[in-house]
């Protein structure tokens, strides 16, 4: 799998306040693939807007346990979409943000509602039921 550039790790963590975006920890940080690079990895190294901070232990949950989670709130994005345009769910600010470059920005719910639809289909309303 490809890692990250050091700058590409560290504008992850500031873009994300050094803190899980899943849980908030602030201990054991991670930078997690958005999009899944495969098993033989790929020679293209991520940006970051494929990258979220993610403590270990929500990392895990977000390849198995809390993998529709995971794709319901933005935190993995299926290999063939743009990360770009998969909106990022933040639960303790209980808030939207759309990524560009290094910075996040914050959108409705609507509109990442919309911009989920836009590209995952009614596959989305299926993980949000689950």
């Amino acid at each position: 799998m490809s890692a990250p550039s050091l700058v590409v790790r560290r504008s992850v963590y500031d873009r994300d306040g050094h803190r899980c975006a899943a849980c908030h920890a602030a201990d054991g940080l991670t930078f997690q693939h958005r999009r899944a690079v495969g098993m033989g990895g790929t020679r293209n190294r991520p940006a970051p807007t494929d990258g979220l901070t993610l403590c270990g232990p929500c990392n895990e949950a977000c390849e198995h346990s809390m993998q529709t989670l995971a794709l319901a709130f933005g935190w993995k994005v299926r290999r063939w979409a743009d990360p770009v345009m998969v909106p990022c769910y933040y639960p303790h600010e209980f808030q939207w943000f759309r990524f560009e470059g290094t910075r996040r920005f914050p959108i409705t719910a609507v509109l990442a509602l919309d911009l989920m639809h836009a590209v995952y289909g009614d596959t989305y309303f299926q993980w949000r039921n689950d």
